[in-house]
């Protein structure tokens, strides 16, 4: 039977949706890159627990035996770059002619992942380079079985796409590692490689909350957020302020029977309920490249109705002196929505959550929800449709919001108010310099003992002062 004409497509119609395809299996690869990352993390933080408290913590075995495997891999990946290096030399255009011939115990290998296979000797070598040659990169990726399955299966269009996401998110990948303490010295030291502490707003990551690190995508750069020159430190839960702890004043985050049943578990009485808060270890706080500051973006998909997380901050009066306009949000019960009576105000400028940098959009893919959960009453973040990985997440800011502001949205979408509007752009976030015998200064990321000029240190406190960038 022939085909009708109608359904047949171009060449380049084709290739358009080979490319798509491609592109949509690359994101799909990263997205479980970051999955499996925060899952090696949370195995290790477990496993370091049981070590330092002499009481092994029971893992299921599936889970114990992937570790091992994935420990194995990385340095097997790790011991075939250094392999690499040792026998060029300095690693010059890595091509497929340039490569040497790796040893016989890793061209020979019976392992399921066939790493001394050609192909994959060449994609190895590649990444790295592509990668800035960071071995403690290259050892977190290792971990993953989607970085390893790239490496060894996809195709070339599928691989080449991945590398560039690789390479676009190399500060994002590495920043979600290290706040999530996951360490890769011990394998990193099997082949006599240092690591260097990554400095954020002069505190090492591994001491930051993953909300408290701002990454820049456009300029690979970290800085922490800050508020009027303070430091924005991120909270488990409310703050609230000592003027409900006075004789006669009641707690207004406390739930009451007015509040209604609990939306977890539907009971009328107080409940051990708790605020959902895994779909928070999968948010990120980043620069936005068109001038409307911090953002949060996803690193996974989330469907229609999560619950991403609750409105943290610190709780006050409407007529207390802290009140802040820009960050400040009315603490209401579900059952006072007509007359819309606000209980409190939680203020986030200071200490908060995620929640306090989701940008505004007049189509935005959150909302605010009124919720009764375990003893407490939230505003709660769900998501109004399906949100896709890597996709920013948004919310209306609502119209009393821009009254009397000499302000224009920026968001850009088709339903935006002011989209006639001309916006001048915004000056984009600086580069820090540091000096040229920091190892990592290509990356301008790690100020480390090599950094004796404290270059570094000298420009967060002249970009906090002045807004300005001294290069030497």
């Amino acid at each position: 039977m022939e085909s009708d004409w109608r359904f047949m497509k171009t060449p380049k119609e084709e290739e358009d949706r080979r490319q798509e395809q491609a592109e949509i299996r690359a994101k799909a690869l990263l997205r479980t890159l970051y999955r499996q990352i925060n899952m090696a993390a949370n195995v290790q933080v477990l496993r370091n627990i049981s070590k330092r408290d002499g009481m092994p913590i029971p893992l299921p075995s599936r889970i114990s035996r992937d570790e091992a495997i994935n420990r194995q891999y990385a340095r097997f990946t790790l011991e075939s770059i250094d392999e690499l290096v040792r026998s060029q030399g300095t690693p010059g255009k890595l091509e497929s002619n340039s490569l040497p011939r790796w040893p016989k115990w890793l061209r020979n290998r019976p392992d399921r992942w066939q790493i001394g296979t050609k192909t994959t000797q060449i994609r190895l070598a590649r990444v790295w380079k592509s990668l800035n040659r960071d071995t403690e990169m290259l050892a977190i990726c290792a971990l993953s079985t989607a970085f390893r399955g790239a490496v060894w299966r996809e195709t070339p269009r599928v691989w080449k796409i991945f590398k560039r996401l690789l390479k676009d998110n190399f500060v994002s990948i590495l920043a979600f590692a290290q706040t999530r303490r996951l360490d890769p010295k011990e394998i990193m030291q099997l082949i006599g490689v240092a690591t260097y502490p990554i400095q954020v707003g002069g505190r090492n990551m591994e001491t930051l909350h993953p909300h408290e690190v701002v990454v820049n995508l456009k300029c690979q750069h970290l800085r922490r957020p800050t508020f009027e020159g303070y430091s924005q430190k991120n909270v488990k839960d409310y703050i609230v302020s000592s003027e409900f702890i006075k004789p006669g004043r009641v707690d207004p985050t406390i739930r009451t029977p007015a509040d209604g049943s609990c939306d977890i578990c539907s009971s009328k009485e107080t409940c051990d309920c708790v605020c959902p808060g895994f779909p928070a270890l999968l948010l990120e706080l980043i620069e936005t490249s068109d001038g409307r500051g911090t953002g949060v973006r996803a690193l996974d998909n989330f469907k229609q109705g999560t619950k991403l997380g609750a409105f943290l901050g610190e709780v006050v009066s409407q007529n207390c002196d802290d009140y802040d306009a820009v960050y400040s949000l009315g603490l209401e019960s579900k059952n006072n929505r007509h007359n819309k009576r606000m209980r409190a105000l939680i203020s986030p400028r200071r200490y908060g959550n995620w929640a306090r940098f989701v940008n505004h959009s007049c189509d935005p893919s959150v909302a605010f929800v009124r919720r009764t959960i375990g003893k407490r009453i939230y505003m709660m973040m769900e998501a109004l449709r399906d949100i896709e990985a890597f996709e920013e997440i948004t919310v209306d800011y609502g119209e009393d919001y821009w009254k009397n502001r000499p302000m224009r949205c920026l968001c850009g979408s088709r339903h935006c108010k002011d989209r006639n509007e001309v916006i001048e752009k915004r000056r984009p976030h600086p580069v820090p310099t540091i000096s040229l015998d920091n190892p990592f200064h290509c990356w301008q990321l790690r100020p480390d003992s090599e950094d004796k000029d404290e270059v570094w240190a000298m420009w967060e406190d002249v970009w906090k002062s002045q807004h300005t960038h001294i290069r030497q």
